[in-house]
């Protein structure tokens, strides 16, 4: 049972670290072809984005459809 257990705990660290580094990636490639260059970006959104980085690594997230995800950070 034991065993049961730490796999379990296994696939929800796996899980984290994937969301984790599928975040990083994202941002990685938005910051590579945005455009403006980023001195341009208003300082608002950058503060977002980071709070948004800081949750994810406290394991706190949320869910966005397109929609939702523009009317709130664009």
């Amino acid at each position: 049972m034991n065993t049961v257990a730490n796999l379990d705990e296994l696939k929800l660290e796996i899980k984290r670290e994937l969301r984790q580094e599928i975040l990083a990636e994202v941002l990685d490639i938005i910051r590579d072809e945005f455009y403006p260059p980023e001195e341009k970006i208003r300082k608002e959104f950058i503060k977002k984005v980071e709070e948004a980085e800081r949750r994810v690594k406290e394991g706190k997230f949320s869910r966005y459809t397109t929609e939702e995800f523009e009317k709130k950070f664009l």
